[in-house]
């Protein structure tokens, strides 16, 4: 079995490339990781030279060197730490530092390997089989991504970051988030950053699916030369690939699917396919109730063929099993979320995924009420570790459309970002094209008023036509002024203080004002109250 004691002689290779001077120092010293070295000695040089070029910016020299370890070795040791100083400062490196290093990070990733193996060996001798699988696929992904971690850093060395911020004074379109498309979300939240993880959560059938397809075509169409990767769980590939072919070229769905797409729409949709200038949308269908390492794995395959992939979209998280062993329903879909949040984390890039609403929001949506901040089905664990959380709820269709089945009609969305973790709540409406699956923001001027829930509707039409015979001398039913009674102190849900604007110069010219006068009548009472029911 290996033991990759080959490493030494490159190790000090390196390490002379980077002491012996400034220039080298300045373009590599930052590349190297502390686990590429296999000595305690070549570490403590490696850590003595980056801490030496951070306070001084300049390389390590023998005299810094000794004063280090006369200072920080024991006296029993010293005389190690100085031979090896001696026997890199005579080593004559002939090989390029970027050699090197990689030779360096595979040896490395080698001895995390071996380590890994022998750590399986002893849980499978013991008869631990499920803590040996979760432990394998937990270091499957460390070591897949180790290369990138960070190192630990200083907040009060403040010169890199104020590099930083004079660059993107200079140049602000270089660190804008990745816009989605929808003109609000971009606005408040900034679009999707690096390791940061986005929730939507909607119940059954509402159209997260469709929100995220239409984020992507958001990503790829107005952010330059941005590529996507789809993770399917739930979706089948021919079916995402039909609403990928209608959300950008306008022509239904259904056509793709049922082969009733005509000529001039079949040589539309091939034109386009054949001048696509925009980023692109890459699809990898995974089983449902798998892990996350499925995941890392088609994002690392792609960066090996030279793919850069700058969002990651999972649909959906109740479809994803965690890596870790879980003791419930509620656990796994805490953890499941925790696992997208580190994907996002360890390979820098922003991470889309929506999620199930709980019951209560179909009973909130009935009522015209908003959801809560934690409606979601199962841990609030997962709404806890997501960086920005929104829920999508329907408003009603689009009336206007008398020429179509109620079913085919377009659908409202009142779209309530319940967590933005870089500033306050906020809210917009959307209208999903049930046809095409397309998904627009729409003004909120645009939205046409919310139709009643038809049996309330029909509830209160033959309240109205009761107090209007009332009106006539006739009997009234007691009915009639029970729903009166319920319409008039129905409860108002009131709106948080997050989404309230007070104009302080207002303040001083607001007058008193009489109260508005009641109806006199029991049919002016109905008829304000089906009003308010949306009659």
């Amino acid at each position: 079995m290996p033991s990759f004691d080959y490493t030494v002689y490159l190790e000090r290779d390196l390490l002379k490339i980077v002491t012996g001077s400034s220039i080298m120092c300045r373009l590599h010293l930052h590349q190297l990781k502390d686990e590429w070295f296999s000595s305690i000695e070549r570490k403590f040089i490696l850590a003595v030279a980056q801490d030496i070029f951070k306070d001084t910016r300049t390389n390590l020299t023998r005299k810094v060197y000794e004063y280090e370890v006369g200072s920080k070795v024991d006296d029993s040791d010293r005389a190690h730490f100085t031979g090896e100083w001696n026997l890199i400062e005579a080593t004559e490196a002939t090989e390029h530092p970027d050699v090197l290093m990689t030779k360096l990070r595979e040896a490395a990733t080698g001895r995390q390997v071996l380590e890994l193996g022998q750590q399986l060996t002893t849980y499978l001798e013991e008869g631990r089989i499920a803590d040996a699988v979760s432990h394998l696929k937990q270091a499957s992904v460390a070591i897949g991504v180790n290369k990138d971690a960070r190192p630990t850093i200083e907040l009060t060395d403040y010169q890199a970051r104020k590099q930083l911020i004079l660059d993107k004074r200079a140049h602000p379109e270089k660190y804008l988030g990745i816009k989605t498309g929808f003109k609000t979300f971009d606005l408040r939240t900034g679009g999707l950053f690096n390791g940061e993880l986005t929730l939507f959560a909607g119940i059954t059938g509402v159209g997260k699916s469709t929100l995220v397809k239409q984020i992507e075509r958001g990503i790829v169409t107005l952010n330059t030369q941005k590529n996507v990767l789809h993770i399917a769980n739930e979706e089948y590939q021919e079916q995402i690939e039909y609403k990928f072919d209608a959300g950008f070229t306008g022509i239904p769905y259904l056509d793709f699917k049922l082969a009733k797409i005509s000529d001039e729409d079949l040589a539309r949709w091939e034109k386009m396919m054949q001048n696509w200038s925009y980023g692109r949308v890459f699809l990898k269908e995974v089983p449902a109730f798998t892990d996350t390492t499925l995941i890392e794995q088609a994002h690392q395959a792609l960066q090996v063929a030279g793919i850069p992939i700058h969002v990651i979209v999972i649909d959906h998280l109740p479809n994803i099993k965690p890596i870790q062993q879980v003791w419930g329903e509620n656990d796994e879909l805490k953890k499941a979320a925790a696992d997208c949040k580190e994907l996002a984390r360890a390979l820098r890039l922003p991470v889309v995924v929506p999620t199930q609403a709980a019951t209560v929001v179909a009973e909130k949506t009935e009522k015209g009420k908003r959801a809560g901040q934690l409606d979601v089905f199962g841990s609030r664990g997962q709404v806890h570790v997501a960086n920005t959380f929104m829920i999508i709820m329907e408003q009603g269709s689009d009336e206007t459309q008398t020429d179509r089945q109620d079913w085919e009609r377009d659908v409202f969305w009142s779209c309530d970002v319940k967590k933005n973790r870089d500033g306050a709540r906020f809210r917009y409406r959307a209208i999903h094209r049930v046809f095409t699956g397309i998904v627009e923001e729409v003004p909120e001027e645009d939205t046409p008023t919310q139709t009643a829930n038809p049996e309330t509707q029909t509830a209160m039409d033959g309240v109205l036509a009761e107090a209007e015979a009332a009106q006539h001398g006739e009997s009234v039913e007691p009915e009639v002024e029970t729903a009166l009674q319920e319409s008039s102190t129905e409860p108002v849900e009131e709106m948080p203080l997050t989404d309230m604007k007070v104009e302080e110069t207002l303040v001083p010219q607001v007058e008193e004002i009489a109260p508005e006068p009641k109806p006199s009548s029991l049919l002016e009472r109905l008829r304000a109250a089906r009003i308010r029911f949306g009659g």
